[in-house]
């Protein structure tokens, strides 16, 4: 019963690394951040059930300087997630600092000989003294941590409500999202655990402590309930964990995830029809949103680009899905675009050279060419047989 939520969380942070690899590599901070929280709370549960000392003296403080990067993890997902790609700069080595202090303060306690830490916790309770450090106890820098990582992620939600207002509507939506499944999953995880940590102090010795190893807080089964909360909360969000954009079940999505697990084509293709289903319905949600194609210079490779889909995948979209060339495509679009001008009465303020330009064409031959192809008349002439007064 111990290691159940690990083994479930390891299920999970797979899930998301197969789903969501090909498309955006960022989601490795996620599964860090997952896996950082979750062995935290597995270890403040073997601190109150497990009277094994190898056990404890294996997993007690080791961890914590991890636990001061679940922060930074999470604002770089954020903002992988925005961009589109896998984000790293040196500003996450600021971040990181906390880490370092963490790992520094407890360096007292690491260079102690593992025998001697197996029989510090076969010492009673009562008579332990308090785990070595060098200038912090363990315990003010567990509730620092703490703080820390709740004001990463309130600067990450910041972030995306500050992305959300000053870009485009396809970002907008994307951010959305996010925000709409992180509203989800906090209270879910975060609301027990600090009603934990209410509990684990007001029942504390001394006023003000939160004593960690006080295992009369909870019953066991109720510590180990909340470390299954995180796992089980992302299956409330299957589009997340499976990364669908189809109208799959559930269940569909499962079995779909353990065949890519375990058989040998478990390589990201083209040819997989979720995923060529995923990124047409992205590639076509992104031009009709953000109409990039009156940019003149606009190609497959900008739509690569934006929505982080290898090439070979984007003009898979267009052969084989919209079974268009993309240059026929682009310019029909861009007819579409200069017809609603002409008909909104742009031409009345702008010569129609001014209009093709508008519309993303080059050259205003290139544009009565493609118009009159697209039309079967000439711009001038599709103005007076269409927009008499």
């Amino acid at each position: 019963m111990l290691y159940t939520s690990l083994i479930l969380v390891l299920v999970v942070a797979l899930f998301f690394l197969l789903n969501h690899w090909h498309q955006n590599k960022g989601v490795v901070y996620l599964v860090l951040a997952i896996l950082v929280f979750s062995l935290k709370q597995t270890t403040l549960l073997v601190l109150n059930t497990s009277r094994d000392p190898l056990v404890l003296a294996s997993l007690i403080a080791h961890l914590d300087p991890m636990q001061a990067l679940a922060g930074p993890f999470i604002i770089y997902y954020f903002k992988s997630m925005v961009k589109g790609e896998f984000v790293w700069d040196t500003t996450f080595l600021v971040l990181s600092i906390p880490a370092v202090l963490c790992a520094i303060n407890l360096l007292p306690y690491y260079a102690i000989p593992f025998e001697n830490k197996v029989d510090y916790f076969q010492m009673a309770v009562v008579k332990r003294p308090p785990l070595a450090h060098l200038f912090l106890h363990i315990n003010y820098q567990i509730s620092l941590t703490m703080l820390f990582n709740v004001g990463c992620i309130i600067y990450g939600i910041r972030f995306l409500k500050k992305m959300k207002a000053v870009n485009g509507s396809y970002i907008k939506k994307k951010v959305t999202v996010l925000i709409n499944r992180i509203f989800v999953i906090l209270p879910i995880n975060v609301i027990p655990n600090l009603v934990l940590v209410v509990l684990l102090t007001s029942k504390s010795k001394q006023l003000g402590k939160i004593d960690f190893v006080n295992p009369e807080v909870f019953t066991n089964q109720s510590l180990f309930f909340l470390t299954l909360l995180l796992p089980i909360s992302f299956f409330l969000i299957p589009s997340w964990l499976y990364n669908e954009k189809d109208p799959m079940s559930f269940l569909e999505n499962f079995v779909l995830t353990w065949k890519r697990m375990f058989t040998e084509n478990a390589k990201f293709s083209a040819e997989d029809p979720l995923e060529k289903s995923t990124d047409f319905e992205r590639i076509i949600s992104y031009i009709e949103i953000e109409k990039p194609y009156v940019n003149t210079a606009f190609s497959l490779h900008d739509i690569s680009q934006a929505l982080n889909i290898p090439h070979n995948r984007v003009t898979t979209c267009f052969n084989k899905q919209l079974k268009v060339a993309f240059p026929s495509y682009r310019n029909k679009l861009r007819i579409d675009y200069a017809t609603n001008l002409l008909r909104t009465g742009t031409h009345l303020t702008t010569s129609i050279e001014g209009i093709a330009e508008m519309s993303g064409f080059k050259s205003k031959s290139i544009f009565y060419k493609t118009f009159k192809e697209e039309h079967g008349t000439t711009p001038i002439d599709w103005i007076k047989e269409n927009l008499k007064s």
